[in-house]
């Protein structure tokens, strides 16, 4: 843990989804609160969304599911240096000027519900 899922709107011309999950790797390992082997991350591409209306907009949306036991305050952490990894936007073309909304969703996975096996 954590396994992170990272989904963004298909309008995101030019993002580099491997950049970004690296950037979110690499801020999570930091935090010392996770084991680099327990880091486990994708990206989806969603090519059918809207935003209200369908204003030109796009979005980026990182739920990171850890396990239970962290205190809210490493909760927070984790939640803000990740909103801070999307803020920097390094992933994206400097060229690319499209307003995007920025989640994270930190998720609570029980520990006793969570199995795991290396073979």
């Amino acid at each position: 843990m954590p396994h992170v899922v990272v989904d963004y709107s298909d309008n995101l011309t030019g993002i580099n989804a491997k950049q970004l999950l690296e950037e979110i790797n690499t801020t999570l390992i930091e935090t010392e609160l996770f084991s680099p082997e327990d880091i486990k991350s994708r990206a989806r591409r969603d090519e059918v969304f809207l935003i209200g209306l369908g204003v030109d907009q796009a979005y980026i949306h990182v739920k990171a599911y850890i396990l239970s036991g962290r205190t809210t305050e490493q909760k927070q952490l984790v939640g803000e240096q990740l909103l801070a990894v999307l803020s920097n936007k390094k992933y994206l073309p400097q060229e690319f000027n499209k307003e995007i909304q920025l989640c994270v969703e930190i998720i609570d996975m029980p520990r006793d519900d969570y199995f795991k096996q290396v073979v």
